[in-house]
């Protein structure tokens, strides 16, 4: 791999996760190309030093590394294939990590796409909120080939000063690392709305539920939502929605399915999700689910969340 002087990477996809991601990748001092469909996204970003293309061809026909950060399997595989999707630009023996969040089937087939193009793809999905992102503490998974994770390994401590998990030679392996994550996540979320309900329905005060989440469990980030259920304050500043997040439930249900592996909490939190968004909540934090458990209760929904 060049220097970091001759080394350009590009970032496609310009949300508040890639944001993070391209920001940091500056700062250390890598020559910078950014792309988003809404192209007055990559303004600061240039405005700070880094390049802007029009199309994914054409940063990939600039660059070495090319890191996307979107939404899901389609929107990856939309700016990977076509006349002006990455591989119709990208440069032999360049690589593609990308960092989205999408099924493991995805993970195989995209592969194989960049193979036959003789250019290198590495899943490198992401673990984080915009803050995190933003302060270049994100975690990975990575997997793919060694050698090649090799080469990207200080591209991606850019952003991911949380810390890496080499998830072996399969690119599919990272998918279901990244999958298995978020669930933790959501099953800790889910118990928070359930155990809030319980002591609120006995008269426990919410701090005092708090100092046995405060006991038990020591993580910030685990602790951010056990405040974010406390209070049922699901504000979204450009994290995660609960509709975004009921499309990271539905992958774990897929994934499962694929290997014929039952998950029978997801499905649990996969109604509590429907039902959150019935209820108005289809914008706020992902993590609003657990009010479900309070409305399933017969609690009434807090003023704010109605808003």
């Amino acid at each position: 791999m060049a220097s970091k002087e001759n080394l350009i990477v590009a970032v496609l996809g310009l949300g508040s996760m890639g944001t993070g991601i391209a920001e940091n990748i500056l700062k250390n001092g890598y020559k910078l190309v950014v792309w988003n469909r809404t192209q007055s996204k990559t303004k600061a970003l240039v405005d700070a030093g880094s390049m802007s293309a029009e199309t994914p061809r054409e940063a990939a026909q600039q660059c070495d590394i090319m890191i996307s950060c979107l939404f899901d399997d389609a929107s990856v595989f939309d700016i990977v294939q076509g006349e002006n999707g990455l591989l119709a630009g990208i440069r032999k023996d360049s690589i593609h990590i990308s960092a989205t969040t999408i099924s493991p089937m995805a993970a195989t087939q995209l592969t194989k796409l960049h193979q036959e193009k003789g250019v290198h793809y590495i899943s490198g999905p992401v673990l984080g909120r915009p803050d995190t992102a933003a302060a270049g503490k994100l975690r990975t998974f990575l997997s793919g080939s060694q050698s090649v994770i090799d080469r990207i390994t200080t591209v991606v401590e850019c952003y991911c000063g949380g810390g890496l998990i080499n998830s072996g030679e399969d690119p599919a392996h990272a998918c279901v690392m990244k999958l298995s994550a978020n669930l933790c996540v959501a099953s800790i979320i889910d118990m928070y709305g359930q155990i809030y309900a319980l002591n609120e329905k006995w008269k426990v005060p919410t701090d005092i539920t708090k100092q046995l989440f405060s006991m038990l469990f020591t993580h910030p980030g685990i602790l951010a939502y056990s405040e974010k259920v406390r209070n049922r304050e699901y504000t979204n500043p450009g994290g995660v929605a609960l509709r975004g997040g009921l499309k990271d439930i539905n992958l774990m249900l897929h994934t499962g399915e694929e290997v014929g592996v039952p998950l029978p909490f997801v499905n649990v939190i996969h109604d509590h999700i429907v039902t959150g968004i019935a209820n108005g909540l289809g914008d706020k934090d992902w993590s609003a689910f657990a009010e479900s458990a309070r409305l399933n209760s017969g609690i009434q929904q807090k003023e704010s969340n109605n808003s």
